[in-house]
Formats: C-alpha cells, structure tokens, sequence
C-alpha cells in the first residue's frame, strides 16, 4: 500500500505521544508498504540533542516551511499567528503534495490530528479522487489548541466538522474519543497507542542520585509541560503534602514545554526546592521504573503513551478518576484512581495510602500484564486490517 502521514509538527524532533506513535508505526510498516511523511521543517536553534526517534531509511520525508515560531507575546495575538501559521502549513504541504503524487495511483492519506492537517486532506481529496482519506484523532484537538490559542477553538471545531464530513474513515485512540467523537456525530474505529514491550523491558532504572533525590520520596510525571498535563494539581498536592502533612514530596517531571512558568507557580506555592524538570528524554521508562509513584493526569484522551510506558515499569500508577484512565486501570488492582483535577484528593490519597502504593508491588505488576496487549505488533495488525476494509 501507498500510504501518507500528515503530520503539521516538526517531526521526529519531540518526544511527544504522536511523534512517538508515528515513529513505531513507520518503523514496523516500511518494510511492507511505501511510506511517506508531510511535516514542518525543523526550526529548533539549538539541534544539539539532534532527533529523538531513529528513522527507518525507507521511510521517505517531505518537509514542508512555515513560519516556525509562534514567540510568547499577548494571547489573541500569538492566537492570530497561529491560525495563520496553520494555513501557511496547509498551503505548503499541497504544493508539496501536488508535486509528488501520482494522481492515478490509489494512496492512503492519514491525517494525524482533526484540524489542520485534516484540512489538507480534504483540500486535497477534492483534486485527487484517488486519494482515501483516513483522519486519525489522537486527541480532542480543538479542544487542547483552545486551551493553547484563545480565540481559537471555535473555529477549530467548525474546520474538524467540515474535515471529518470529507473524511472516508475517522480513526479513535480509544474508547473515550470513539464516545466524543459519537456525541459530535461521527462513528470511528479504534486505533489505540501502542508500546514495544520487549525494548522497554530492556531499559534500566535511572538513579535519582545524579539529581541530588538519593534517598527522597520521589514521584514521576511524563508528558508536555502544560494545565492539561494535570502540573498545577501536582504542585498543589506537593503544597498541601507539605504544610498539611509535613510530608517531603519530590516531583520530577519529563517533557517540552513551558518549564519557567510552573517553576515560577512552584515558588509561588512555596515548594519549589521539590520540583524538578528534566525536559525532553529519550526513554523516559527509565525514570518511572525509579520512581516510588508515578502520576498521570492528563485531560487528554485515547490510551496515552505516557500511561501505558508507567504501566510497563512495574510501578504503581496513580490517576485521574476519568474515562481516559479507567478505560486502562482498575482501580486498587492495577492502579489508583482519584477525584479528576482535585489537588486535595490527589494529596490525601498519596499521603493516606503511602506506604500500601509504593510497597504494594502486586498493583505494579498486574498493571504490567494488563498492558502486553498493548505490543505495537496488535496495532499495526489493526492498521492493515483496517485500510483492507475500506
């Protein structure tokens, strides 16, 4: 098969759970089909740390340019900017496109995200009747941009409608996007995340020490520095174990993002000297399989990588009581679930059950069997056999 990935990010240089989604899924596929990736040529000054994903050498790339930076300046501004960075994007990826298809070739066009890339298909699909368009929503996207570009929301949801009406199949990354994207009209199958459990296995634990946490009660969050990543909860708990408790509460938290500003919320809040970021890394599994406790509150939705990596490390997870969550964790027996977005049920249940979460090791073990149905090799089967039906 003939298939292409649109993806409106500067790829494979973010660690995030798209990028890492598509790394594994090309990487298992090229051998078999003729891949190729559309993104956003890499903008990052400082390319020091280079790419964060290997690239199959049969996976073919064509980068398209944008703007490249939307700096930190007023919020309806930088809101403004971004919706035109957005369409300088689409324009490009069809110029680009229209210059490498073949149009009487049958191709498979998977829009990562439900906005802007999906837009492109759609444009596309109306020039090119060959072209099956497959919109993949691996988030509530004009939900998580609103929360980002004020202003922007609204006109996002009106760009996915449009998008998804062209579309001629929407994929879901689990049961809780399958339920919204049916409350807004659309049927999907679902396609979930997946993880490479042997590779993971193989991943050692990191030792705090190199960060000066030897000996501290430490617990771990991956994902983007950002609300919906549940930081500001994660610090308030951190607060309220403190002066409510006096329990010493570390938190070391992976992932891009806006770094200086919860720092800033930390001194705030009094407990900076407990926060801790490291920014974007490689295998992140290392740091939750040395953790006492690794958290996931995020308000994303699908089966997020980062919860199903903290599965695999044999920790115990605690997590927001939501249908993100419980769609993977039952509750006492493979994990903890809390009140979602409550800083003062996250602390309490911390605090209270201490000593049970990180010595219970039964939780973190069957919570690693529960997750080897998760292996890539099940996902990318679901890929094929559903192009095949379409």
């Amino acid at each position: 098969m003939k298939i292409v990935f649109l993806f409106d990010s500067t790829y494979p240089y973010y660690t995030g759970g798209i990028e890492t989604w598509i790394y594994n899924v090309c990487e298992r596929m090229a051998d078999k089909h003729e891949i190729t990736i559309f993104n956003v040529k890499n903008f990052r000054k400082d390319d020091s740390m280079g790419s964060y994903h290997d690239i199959n050498k049969k996976v073919k790339f064509i980068s398209s340019k944008n703007l490249n930076h939307i700096p930190i300046i007023a919020p309806f501004v930088r809101s403004y900017l971004a919706l035109l960075n957005s369409n300088i994007t689409v324009h490009a990826m069809r110029k680009n496109f229209k210059r490498w298809i073949d149009a009487k070739e049958k191709c498979y066009v998977i829009s990562l995200g439900t906005v802007f890339a999906a837009k492109t298909a759609r444009l596309l699909k109306k020039e090119f009747p060959n072209i099956v368009s497959i919109v993949s929503c691996r988030s509530l996207h004009p939900e998580v941009l609103g929360e980002s570009y004020p202003g922007v929301k609204n006109i996002a949801l009106r760009l996915e409608k449009k998008n998804l009406e062209a579309a001629d199949l929407i994929w879901s990354n689990g049961e809780d996007t399958y339920e919204a994207l049916r409350r807004k009209g659309f049927l999907s199958t679902i396609i979930r995340n997946g993880i490479d459990v042997n590779k993971l296995n193989n991943i050692k634990a990191y030792d705090f020490a190199q960060m000066g946490l030897e000996g501290k009660k430490v617990i771990v969050t991956i994902g983007t520095v950002q609300k919906i990543k549940g930081y500001y909860e994660l610090i308030d708990a951190i607060e309220i174990l403190k002066k409510k408790y006096g329990f010493e509460l570390h938190l070391v938290g992976i992932g891009k993002g806006n770094i200086e500003k919860f720092y800033r919320y930390a001194e705030k809040k009094e407990v900076r000297e407990y926060i801790h970021f490291t920014g974007e890394k490689r295998e992140v599994i290392s740091y939750a399989k040395a953790a006492d406790l690794v958290a996931c509150l995020s308000g994303g939705s699908g089966y997020g990588m980062a919860a199903l990596e903290s599965m695999l490390s044999k920790r115990p997870v605690i997590a927001w009581n939501s249908p993100v969550y419980r769609q993977l964790i039952e509750n006492e027996k493979t994990g903890y679930l809390v009140k979602a977005w409550d800083a003062e049920a996250l602390a309490e249940k911390i605090y209270n059950s201490w000593g049970t979460i990180t010595k219970k090791s039964e939780v973190g073990e069957k919570a690693y069997e529960s997750v080897q149905k998760f292996d890539w090799s099940y996902v990318i089967a679901d890929i094929e056999n559903s192009l095949k039906q379409i």
